[in-house]
């Protein structure tokens, strides 16, 4: 025999990593183009393009997208040792740039993957500085397609053109990299595009950061679109963020002291205004500063482009308004908690809550939703501020000893008080809008109402605010409607108080609002203690089916216990060998009565938990599949039922309750059980599958039971209604054993009721959809 002690084995890579790597590291295409954005950031670029060709095309053999930023690019060696090895610690290593000192924002290193997840193809042209005046060019083609499964992944090489340029031979050469992205592995949506906008909105508004002496002060960063296929695809992102808050203010100082001013806001639309300050010297000044309140994004103009997290973490590193003199950055002016305007410590001063005298002569062209002079508290602070001042390279601020700030003097002193004049008018204008905004919303809320309550119709000129309200209830109480909308007059009420008493002053209103306040508390109270009844009798209801399940395997166990005893008592002591079979028997029967009992015992549990124990939490979904058909498996297996299931072992759903969860799962599971038990079908199939979706997850239960009309599946979801085609229980009745009539029953038509609030719950929705291969499939979103 020979000795093979000697031998050693290494590990081994097959080519077939990279689909995973790139299927699983990258799960969305906006995902994988921010992560080249990223990348781009990293290399220490100040912009960077992307170009979109045929990305909607449902045939994309001939489309791209293009990743172009001139960054430091790549050497020949970086791109061997970096980009093309799988799990580099190079940004572990590396984890600052080298040129402007970011921190890198790029994830994992997982851009190379980004490209596998979009295209078949990626085409890279990256030039790096090398010496002085000399660069390098790399340029190479990867197609994805020539790696195959049950191959190594050092099998596959690609062909690499390298060149050494100096700048006397081309003129004008300088570092970038160039993705090009060929024959997309799937077309894009409008909804997509914007999502990868939003994502990356705050990268697009990085502002030049200064650095210690010595080292590169980083110039900023900026996103460009070139993809006229969508509706917001060409332009700066920056500035479409400047776009998409409440609004955006312009301002120009004239030689003489003429300020000009144009404010794009939502709702109120284009407004301008001028005003005269005494200075000289400030000549060809201009700032833009844009709003973006962090409280609603319904004030926003574009939520496309701008959501509120975005808009958070926007303002915790990009806000304030910042100062450049001549194209550059004086760096000791804006910023998050840099409020050189002094805006914030103006704002709480109580002598400077009123706006600038030169303004009360327009309050007659405002509604303003507070008082005129209490309104500036109403304003922006410097958080909710992105913007900068240009300043004419002509104008006379001259720069102080340390270079890093003008020299206190009366015209810095002007700067900043036009400034917040400025904002001021602003501010007015901001006050103007939610005036409006509650108005609108208030004819919204009337309209709604009066439509429900079967109430006048709002465009009666002689029916309006509280009469139409008042209308609205008496024509309710001659028709004798069952209906309670008691939610829509509180908010009616609240609205019609508000908007009466907001121009008020504050000791004439005080009363007012306290007697609405005791109103709506007895009100809303009352409406509470409903809520926590009818929330206690949903939960009742769900956890129904598990109580009479448990309630019958408890007695049937009992049973199967005793009789199994007096089996084991009978033969205990003269027990032959040959009769030991049958006490094997019994000690099988014995283990999978307790599995029964321990899988209904977990289920009731989970519905049982109180207190600390029932703590909203992301779920696995494939973990709460399984205990729910184990649990269910009995019983469908008297009507032969065979489940499969299609759910990622990764798949979790947004933060819930546990017992919500198995509420959905039970109620959908079970009604296939009956829907599979009616049919005639040769075969009686459940399948669940579950996916992850840009908004949370989607859950879907199909069957090839006997259906459901489609006209009646909207019945379906209501209350009550156990079987809105009467195509089930009467066939089912029949077929069905007497120990199972307690655990499915007839049901209370409350289970997909109560699927579709738990749905609604979490922002999402329950509803039947078509399916191939199955009669019927129900499908919940839960979003986050």
């Amino acid at each position: 025999m020979a000795d093979s002690s000697g031998e050693e084995v290494v590990f081994t890579i097959d080519s077939r990593l990279l689909e995973e790597l790139g299927e699983n590291l990258v799960t969305r295409n906006h995902v994988a183009v921010g992560e080249l954005i990223k990348n781009a950031y990293d290399a220490d670029a100040t912009e960077v393009v992307l170009e979109f060709k045929n990305a909607k095309a449902d045939d994309t053999s001939d489309s791209e997208i293009a990743v172009i930023d001139d960054g430091t690019g790549m050497t020949l060696e970086e791109v061997r040792d970096d980009f093309m090895r799988i799990a580099t610690t190079n940004k572990r290593r590396n984890p600052i740039s080298e040129k402007f000192g970011r921190e890198k924002a790029g994830d994992k290193g997982i851009g190379r993957f980004a490209c596998r997840r979009l295209a078949h193809i990626l085409d890279i042209t990256t030039v790096a500085k090398i010496d002085d005046g000399v660069y390098q060019r790399t340029s190479l083609n990867i197609d994805w397609r020539d790696y195959e499964a049950d191959q190594e992944i050092e099998e596959v090489s690609f062909p690499v053109k390298v060149e050494n340029v100096t700048e006397e031979e081309e003129p004008g050469i300088s570092t970038k990299t160039e993705l090009r992205l060929k024959n997309l592995q799937e077309s894009w949506t409008e909804r997509e595009f914007n999502t990868l906008r939003r994502n990356v909105s705050d990268l697009a508004v990085v502002q030049a950061q200064d650095r210690p002496e010595g080292e590169v002060p980083d110039p900023g960063f900026d996103i460009k679109f070139r993809a006229p296929e969508f509706d917001m695809g060409d332009g700066s992102l920056s500035k479409q963020v400047h776009d998409a808050g409440w609004g955006c203010l312009e301002g120009e100082i004239t030689e003489d002291g003429t300020v000009s001013l144009e404010l794009e806001a939502k709702l109120i639309g284009e407004r301008s205004y001028s005003f005269s300050y005494e200075t000289e010297g400030l000549g060809g000044t201009s700032f833009k500063i844009s709003y973006i309140p962090l409280d609603n994004k319904e004030h926003f103009r574009d939520a496309q482009t701008l959501s509120l997290k975005q808009a958070k973490e926007i303002s915790e590193n990009q806000s304030g308004v910042r100062v450049y003199k001549g194209g550059f950055r004086v760096f000791s002016y804006g910023g998050p908690d840099d409020d050189w305007l002094g805006i914030d410590r103006k704002r709480t001063t109580h002598n400077t809550r009123s706006p600038d005298e030169r303004f009360e002569g327009i309050q007659r062209d405002l509604e303003l939703h507070q008082d005129f002079n209490r309104v500036l508290l109403s304003g922006p602070n410097n958080r909710n501020l992105v913007g900068r001042v240009m300043i004419s390279s002509d104008a006379d601020l001259r720069m102080a000893a340390n270079r890093e700030e003008f020299q206190e003097n009366e015209l810095i002193d002007d700067l900043r008080e036009i400034v917040r004049l400025s904002l001021q008018w602003m501010t007015l204008q901001w006050s103007h809008y939610k005036s409006q905004k509650s108005k609108k919303e208030l004819e919204e809320k009337t309209e709604e109402f009066l439509s429900e309550t079967g109430g006048t119709d709002s465009t009666d000129s002689e029916n309006t605010g509280l009469d139409q309200f008042k209308g609205g209830i008496q024509d309710q109480e001659e028709e004798e409607k069952d209906s309670e909308p008691v939610d829509s007059a509180i908010d009616l009420l609240e609205g019609v108080a508000n908007t009466a008493t907001e121009s008020v002053p504050e000791e004439e209103r005080q009363v007012s609002d306290e007697a609405v306040d005791t109103a709506t508390k007895v009100i809303k109270n009352t409406i509470d203690q409903k809520e926590q009844e009818i929330d206690f009798f949903r939960s009742a209801f769900s956890v129904n089916q598990i109580v009479f399940s448990f309630s019958h395997e408890l007695r049937s166990m009992v049973n199967d216990l005793g009789s199994s005893a007096s089996r084991i008592e009978a033969v205990i002591d003269d027990l032959p060998k040959e009769h030991q079979s049958r006490f094997e028997d019994v000690i099988e029967d014995l283990r999978t009565m307790e599995d029964r009992f321990e899988s209904q015992m977990e289920l009731f549990g989970i519905f049982m938990e109180t207190g600390d124990r029932k703590n909203a939490e992301e779920q696995q979904v494939e973990k709460i599949v399984n205990d729910v058909l184990e649990a269910t498996e009995y019983i469908a297996d008297y009507y032969s039922v065979e489940f499969s299931t299609d759910v990622p072992d990764l798949l979790y759903t947004p933060p819930m309750y546990k017992s919500e969860l198995y509420s959905v799962l039970i109620n959908l599971v079970t009604n296939s059980i009956k829907a599979v038990g009616t049919s005639t079908e040769d075969e009686n199939r459940i399948h669940v599958e579950g996916e992850k979706t840009s908004d949370g997850v989607r859950i879907r239960v199909c069957d090839n039971g006997v259906g459901i009309p489609e006209d009646a599946q909207e019945d379906a979801f209501e209350p009550l209604i156990s079987d809105p085609a009467d195509n089930i229980y009467d066939d089912l009745s029949k077929q069905m054993p007497e120990q199972l009539s307690e655990q499915l029953g007839r049901g209370t038509g409350l289970g997909l009721s109560i699927v579709r609030n738990i749905a609604e719950k979490y922002d999402g929705d329950a509803q039947f959809v078509e399916e191939d291969d199955w009669t019927t499939c129900v499908e919940v979103a839960l979003n986050e």
